[in-house]
């Protein structure tokens, strides 16, 4: 049986991922998947295929799913006002469906 959950995604760089999952950790969240990538934005180019010289300068990319929306939203809201008001970086939530709810 599928149920719905919201799954928030933040793309940022990676010396701001310990804020990132700590913020997480405070508003319950019981997991996380962290991908490392590349891509080109408002700030610079971000190339994940050459090795970087500072490591904090790669992009990361957390994902996180809740099964309350409102949660997702206050995580959202947290994460912008604490996180990326000066800082790069790109919050998104979206509704997905999940067949297992007692991960999340």
């Amino acid at each position: 049986m599928k149920h719905k959950a919201t799954q928030i995604s933040v793309v940022t760089e990676k010396v701001f991922e310990d804020q990132i999952l700590e913020l997480l950790e405070q508003e319950g969240a019981k997991g996380y998947t962290i991908f490392e990538g590349g891509g080109n934005g408002s700030f610079h180019l971000h190339q994940n295929q050459h090795l970087s010289l500072v490591d904090e300068f790669k992009i990361v990319k957390v994902e996180v799913i809740v099964l309350e929306a409102e949660v997702a939203d206050k995580i959202a809201t947290r994460l912008m006002e604490e996180c990326f008001v000066e800082q790069p970086g790109i919050v998104s939530l979206s509704e997905v469906q999940i067949f297992r709810t007692q991960k999340f």
